[in-house]
């Protein structure tokens, strides 16, 4: 899966002021009028194009069930605006607040400093108020950006859905969150809870949002169908699967729950008794504040009658590479997993699974903080390794002894068994992130070297023709800034994508996400949108002129027929180094004047 959250609060001082010509020809989507920002995910050979949005307009608010007399709104609403709401007028200020209220209702009950126990005895206030949709799927066939909806075709209230990915066949996939329905609730007491000769409290009536179905599923859409992937372990929530990527012959890889973890057992059992709050709540809002189930990469297979077979579970590295967890007893346990990322058209996946070496204990010591005590840990060697997964075998990218790297992780792979990925080490103090390629074939890995030595680099996808894209550091007026990037496996050449484009295109790309055998890439670039209010409305300032703001937005480029870079009229404002870099990630702030008046500047000059 291709995604990558961006600050948008230094959105703005993202925007270049250097870009260059006419290689890649920028083709916006199109507004999406259900999402302010957009982020890139996959376009295939066909170039249709999917992509996830946040921050949705017009999210659906079931004001007539909301008591706004409610002490919790006097600091929110005025008298004016509860009178609004009380007679039914929903505008796009009040929208915009509730929805705010909405969204982080629930998070002050995982901040505060109450028990456990007294947080699961508040559940119906925490699920008293409707939970609200943040993120949805949309797909751009050549006609416009259109929902992709994933669980269903009717309103979901509080169910996110995100695309992952599709192949060359139209087929979409992705997973989903269950959606929640309104229900009466009575409140009752555990009388094993109650002290001998205390009355029990009298059951409360209570209307409470209860979720429907399973924690987290996998979707694959064909067309109007939608088939989902049900978990193997479905106890204590309903399971977890989640689909990541489908090639052309129907192979599906994801993840999903393969068991629950020993000490939320007992935290369900003890807490889950159905007297203070649904189950279904109760486990619900465990697992939003703790890891309950255990996950491990999986494959399913579409069927040409369009059912999906039953997922084999891929296995991992294991000890010393033997794809076998160590049964060591004495020593804290390691926690074997795996993910898929990518796949191929041969049925070979990659990704990253967990490596032990049983020979080699680490010794660390720590201290109490509370008593002041001094202590030696000791753990087995372990950690997270690129692999790959074929023949029903677990291999390693990386050689068995290399500890170099703190972790790698491939994520992607083409059709000629090239495979991309990146490896973390400490450079200058800081962990940072190298691209790597690696030949199946050959059994070679190779470190194309990008801007500067600290770049943290990582890559998305790769097509048949080994070209690479995903995003990266450069250094501009001495800020790092994160940048989309293209490697050329075949010339060697890496480049910022922003240089690809024409000066005035307007676009600052941040991310390449994916790209196709015809050199499109689908990339999430900064760009200056109209503001709009909660209900998707244009803004307007005090003299009716619209008003603007940065934002993520999804777009195509398409490569121009001969087209090359030309100079901007800019001189020294791009500038990549190679061997070490200064400031800080995102120190634009002081720039940033700057920066809008060297790009217009060199709008300027190529438009004269």
């Amino acid at each position: 899966m291709k995604l990558s959250p961006i600050n948008l609060a230094l959105l703005p001082f993202l925007t270049a002021f250097s870009a260059s010509a006419a290689v890649y020809q920028v083709v916006d989507l199109g507004e999406v009028v259900d999402a302010r920002a957009t982020y890139a995910t996959s376009v295939n050979d066909q170039g249709v194009a999917v992509l996830n949005g946040r921050q949705l307009y017009s999210v659906d608010i079931d004001i007539s069930i909301i008591d706004f007399d409610d002490d919790l709104f006097n600091t929110i609403l005025s008298d004016e605006q509860r009178a609004e709401l009380n007679s039914g007028v929903l505008t796009a200020e009040t929208h915009a607040i509730l929805y705010s209220f909405l969204l982080n209702w629930p998070t002050q009950y995982n901040n505060l400093n109450f028990s456990l126990e007294n947080r699961i005895a508040n559940l119906v206030e925490r699920y008293g108020f409707q939970p609200v949709t943040t993120t949805a799927a949309f797909i751009e066939q050549g006609q416009g950006v259109e929902l992709l909806q994933f669980r269903s075709t009717e309103t979901q209230i509080g169910n996110d859905e995100l695309v992952t990915g599709q192949n060359n066949l139209n087929i979409q996939v992705g997973y989903a969150t269950p959606p929640f329905e309104y229900i009466d609730f009575t409140r009752t007491t555990d009388p094993e809870s109650v002290d001998d000769g205390d009355e029990i409290p009298e059951p409360t009536e209570h209307k409470i949002w209860r979720p429907s179905g399973a924690l987290q599923l996998g979707v694959v859409r064909i067309g109007n169908e939608r088939l989902t992937l049900t978990p193997i372990y479905s106890e204590f929530g309903g399971g977890l699967s989640a689909a990541l990527a489908i090639n052309d012959e129907g192979m599906i890889i994801g993840r999903g729950s393969v068991s629950v973890r020993d000490n939320f057992v007992t935290l369900a059992e003890d807490s889950c008794t159905g007297f203070s709050a649904p189950v279904d709540n109760c486990l619900h809002y465990l697992h939003s504040v703790s890891s309950g189930y255990v996950n491990r990469a999986m494959v399913w297979q579409l069927n040409d009658d369009l059912t999906i077979s039953e997922p084999q579970v891929l296995g991992f590295l294991g000890d010393k590479g033997s794809n076998e967890a160590h049964p060591e007893t004495e020593l804290p346990e390691v926690q074997y997993t795996s993910r898929a990322n990518g796949l191929n058209n041969q049925g070979v996946i990659v990704g990253v699974s967990t490596y032990s070496d049983s020979s080699d204990v680490i010794r660390t010591e720590r201290v109490d903080p509370w008593t002041g005590f001094r202590f030696t840990q000791e753990n087995m060697y372990s950690s997270d390794r690129a692999s790959v997964f074929m023949d029903g075998q677990v291999l390693p990218i990386f050689p068995a002894d290399d500890r170099e790297w703190l972790q790698s992780i491939a994520t992607a792979i083409n059709n000629n068994n090239i495979v991309v990925g990146y490896a973390t080490k400490f450079i200058a103090s800081q962990p940072r992130n190298r691209m790597f390629t690696y030949d199946l074939a050959t059994n070679t890995i190779e470190f194309p070297e990008d801007f500067f030595v600290s770049a943290n680099t990582v890559p998305q996808a790769i097509n048949d023709q080994g070209v690479i894209v995903g995003r990266t550091e450069a250094v501009i007026a001495s800020a790092k800034r994160q940048r989309a990037f293209m490697y050329n496996m075949a010339d060697g050449s890496f480049v910022d994508l922003n240089t690809y484009l024409a000066c005035d295109s307007g676009y600052t790309l941040v991310e390449a996400s994916s790209i196709n055998n015809s050199n499109e890439i689908l990339a999430t670039a900064v760009t200056e949108v109209p503001l709009r209010n909660s209900f998707g409305e244009v803004i307007l300032d005090e003299d009716g002129n619209p008003r603007s703001e940065f934002q993520a937005r999804a777009v195509k480029l398409k490569p121009i027929a001969n087209g090359s870079p030309s100079d901007c009229g800019v001189e020294n404002e791009l500038t990549y180094e190679r061997n070490s870099a200064s400031g800080s990630l995102w120190s634009a702030l002081g720039l940033s004047l700057l920066v809008l008046w060297r790009r217009n500047r060199a709008r300027s000059k190529t438009s004269a």
